[in-house]
């Protein structure tokens, strides 16, 4: 996957679709969380479910009813490494 940056589009509040998408890391019906190009994103809602998810392209698509979408850092993140860094120490 070689893509520049990560974009969100948002249809109707009923179906997304996010693009940038490393690796999928959780999912419950209220609660989508995912590894982008520009850090951790989470995604809120009811009824959520992934309609796709194409690992080699990036794309990740979500229907349901979305409430907020956020990105975020994890706890253990000190900022100056990235992901894949910390994993291979």
């Amino acid at each position: 996957m070689e893509q520049n940056g990560q974009n969100v589009c948002l249809f109707s509040r009923r179906r997304m679709e996010l693009t940038g998408i490393r690796e999928v890391e959780s999912f419950t019906d209220e609660q989508i969380t995912a590894v982008s190009e520009l850090g951790m994103i989470a995604v809120e809602g009811k009824n959520l479910k992934i309609e796709s998810f194409h690992n080699e392209q990036g794309t990740l698509k979500i229907n349901g009813e979305f409430d907020s979408f956020y990105y975020y850092t994890r706890p253990d993140a000190d900022g100056k490494k990235g992901i894949l860094a910390k994993l291979f120490r």
